[in-house]
C-alpha cells in the first residue's frame, strides 16, 4: 500500500512582505516584474530584515489553530541555506530545521496528522529557461503545512486538499487566488523502497497524476535511496532532480538579525476565540438541525459568505424554501454575473 505525505505550501493573505514594507505581488495582485521590491527583499549589501510583518504571524497562528495545533510560544528564526539563483541572500528565513520551534505541531484535520506548521519567506521567481529572475515575489509570506505520511490513495489527498481550502477560506488568511504548491513524499513500505519527493507540484489534477505515476513506477523501480524528482506535465512522468537533501545539507543557524518572537497566551486565545465555525461543523449542524440534505449543505458551505447569509435567511423562512433560493436561484445569478 503507498504511504503518502504532503508539505503544502501557500500564500499569506497580507498587503506587505515578511521582513520589508513592499507589496505582495502575486495572485491577483500581479504587478509588472521587479517592481514591488527595496533593498531588503533583494539582498543589496549592508541590508538588514524589518521585525516580521505582524499580520503574518496572527494568520499563521489562526491557520495553525484551524488545524488543531499546539501553538508553540517561543519561535527562533533559522537561515536554511541553499544556492539558487531564485534566493538573493543565498539563505532563506524560515521558523524550520533540526533547532527550530514550529509555530504549530501536532495538529490534525479530517483524519490526518498535521506533524506541523511553520512561517517563512519566499524566493523570487527564476525562469531557467531566459534566466529572468523577478523579486516581486521574494519575501512574501509563505505557510507551510507538514503532514504525516497518512494518505493511502490518490483520491484521498485531493479530497482533503480540496476541503483544506475550502476551510482555510473561512478565516481569510490563506490567499486562494495564488493556490497552493506541494511537495508530495510517495513510497511503498511493503516494498522497503526508500521515499521520493516530487516537488513543486501545483494543482489538484497535477498532484493526482503524480502520485498515481510514482506509485506505478515505483512498483517496478523500487527507490534505493531517497530523492527528489519532478513532475513532467506533458509527458505524464516523473524525472530524477537530484538525491534528496538532508538537515545538515541546508546547513541551518539561528537568524543572528530577528529576534525570537515571543507569543503571550492571551494572544494565542483572543486569536482563537476569533475563528468561525469550520465547513464541517457548519455542515452537521445543517444536516442536523434544519434537516436539510447533505449535498445542498455542501453547496451552502463552500463559501463561509454564503452560509452566513443562509443563516440568517433561514431565522426567517422555512429551511426547504430557504435552502432552494439560497443554494439554486441565488447561486446561478451570482455565477451568471460572476
Amino acid at each position: 500500500m503507498v504511504k503518502v505525505g504532503l508539505e503544502i505550501h501557500g500564500y499569506l493573505l497580507t498587503n506587505e512582505k515578511l521582513f520589508c514594507p513592499c507589496k505582495v505581488s502575486h495572485g491577483l495582485k500581479q504587478a509588472k516584474p521587479n517592481t514591488n521590491i527595496c533593498p531588503i527583499c533583494t539582498a543589496q549589501p549592508g541590508a538588514k530584515p524589518m521585525l516580521p510583518n505582524k499580520e503574518a504571524i496572527k494568520k499563521a497562528i489562526e491557520i495553525s489553530l484551524i488545524l488543531n495545533c499546539k501553538i508553540n510560544e517561543k519561535l527562533v528564526w533559522q537561515r536554511k541555506h541553499y544556492d539558487w539563483p531564485d534566493l538573493p541572500k543565498g539563505y532563506q528565513n524560515t521558523i524550520s530545521g533540526v533547532h527550530a520551534i514550529p509555530l504549530g505541531e501536532r495538529g490534525e484535520f479530517l483524519g490526518i496528522k498535521i506533524r506541523e506548521c511553520h512561517l517563512e519567506e519566499d524566493p523570487a521567481a527564476w525562469n531557467p529557461k531566459t534566466g529572468e529572475i523577478d523579486y516581486n515575489r521574494s519575501g512574501s509570506p509563505l505557510i507551510e503545512i507538514v503532514t504525516e505520511p497518512d494518505f493511502d490513495s490518490s483520491e484521498k489527498v485531493v479530497e482533503w486538499l480540496r476541503q483544506l481550502v475550502i476551510t482555510l477560506g473561512y478565516i481569510k488568511a490563506f490567499d486562494k487566488s495564488s493556490g497552493i504548491k506541494a511537495d508530495v513524499n510517495i513510497s511503498l513500505p511493503e516494498l522497503k523502497g526508500e521515499r521520493v519527493e516530487v516537488k513543486n507540484v501545483n494543482s489538484l489534477k497535477i498532484i493526482q497524476q503524480a502520485i498515481e505515476y510514482e506509485t506505478e513506477r515505483q512498483k517496478n523501480e523500487t527507490p534505493k535511496v531517497q530523492e527528489t524528482r519532478m513532475f513532467d506535465e506533458q509527458k505524464g512522468i516523473t524525472k530524477k532532480m537530484r538525491e534528496k537533501e538532508q538537515a545538515q545539507d541546508y546547513r541551518f543557524i539561528a537568524e543572528p538579525d530577528l529576534p525570537i518572537i515571543k507569543l503571550e497566551k492571551s494572544r494565542i486565545e483572543k486569536i482563537k476565540s476569533s475563528i468561525p465555525e469550520t465547513p464541517l461543523e457548519k455542515l452537521k449542524k445543517l444536516v442536523k438541525r434544519y434537516k436539510i440534505n447533505k449535498k445542498s449543505a455542501e453547496v451552502l458551505t463552500k463559501k463561509l459568505e454564503i452560509i452566513e447569509f443562509f443563516e440568517k435567511v433561514v431565522e426567517k423562512i422555512n429551511p426547504k424554501l430557504a435552502v432552494s433560493w439560497v443554494a439554486v436561484e441565488l447561486l446561478s445569478v451570482l455565477n451568471y454575473n460572476k
